[in-house]
């Protein structure tokens, strides 16, 4: 049986006659005849009876269209379903991110222009982040250092001046510009793993002078950005990770190197997809209008 055979005797046993069943599948009448006589042929059975110009379905007719009813009518399911997922109607979009405090303004622009689209987010750690894509875990991953991999496609959506954030408890609280150098015996915090990080060519982590008892490495900037307020030590943030907190005083850096930069990273045979396309032409268009 192939699916022509099944569509043929679908087509007279809905319609009642071979004539009516070649119109509607736009074939001729001998052509829907041999198609179902076919099918018949392949399975020793009979499955209309032709009376002069009228035929009626067989008992083992009837059996086999119960079972084309529901055959057809889940191909009109699968249609419907990739008709919907072709134009982001309906979808899911698994995504991961080492922080939320960047990606989740992300996450709501989308949301907004593509509302039947699901998503889940989980925050992870910058080490295992290129891993959660390529073990399919995550469909798109939002971070700030650039992959090496070749199996992977990133993109740099946005860059950022970093400002050195520290307690408005701590000392440096009132002063409003500092030099890179200036900024010894203190307590750095990098909300990331640092030995990742230095293995990332022109990284601005490498700016940054200090000894190893003098190195605060946290989990993400959300635990950073606690640690600062609570002046456990100073940190990088951009402006917008901290100009909302008011525990948090804001310094500006003499240096146009220290910038951070925001990346969309997915698997490269997978760039081109309506959904994963459609996420990152939204990414670039928010932070365009930042």
């Amino acid at each position: 049986m192939n699916h022509v055979q099944l569509k043929a005797f679908h087509a007279v046993a809905e319609s009642g006659g071979f004539s009516t069943a070649a119109k509607i599948l736009g074939l001729t009448q001998p052509a829907v005849t041999l198609q179902v006589q076919a099918l018949e042929q392949s399975y020793n059975t009979k499955l209309f009876k032709r009376r002069g110009r009228k035929t009626e379905i067989t008992a083992s007719g009837k059996l086999l269209l119960n079972l084309s009813k529901r055959i057809f009518s889940l191909e009109d399911e699968a249609h419907t379903l990739l008709s919907s997922l072709g134009s982001l109607e309906v979808g899911l979009l698994k995504i991961v991110a080492t922080s939320s405090l960047r990606s989740l303004s992300i996450l709501s622009a989308f949301q907004a222009q593509y509302p039947g689209i699901d998503f889940s987010f989980t925050t992870v750690s910058t080490e295992t982040i290129d891993e959660e894509v390529l073990d399919f875990r995550a469909d798109i991953a939002i971070h700030h250092i650039p992959t090496e991999d070749k199996r992977l496609f990133c993109l740099k959506i946005e860059e950022a001046p970093l400002k050195l954030a520290v307690s408005k408890k701590h000392p440096w609280s009132t002063k409003k510009v500092m030099k890179l150098d200036e900024i010894t015996d203190q307590m750095i915090i990098f909300p990331f793993d640092l030995e990742t990080a230095r293995e990332i060519r022109g990284h601005w982590s490498k700016l940054i002078r200090y000894e190893e008892e003098q190195i605060l490495s946290l989990q993400n900037k959300e635990i950073g950005r606690e640690a600062v307020a609570n002046d456990l030590g100073i940190a990088f943030f951009t402006e917008k990770d901290i100009h909302w907190d008011k525990r948090i005083h804001a310094i500006d850096i003499r240096d146009k190197r220290l910038k951070e930069a925001t990346y969309i990273t997915c698997l490269a045979e997978e760039r081109s997809s309506h959904l994963i396309s459609s996420f990152v032409e939204t990414a670039t268009q928010l932070s365009e209008s930042r």
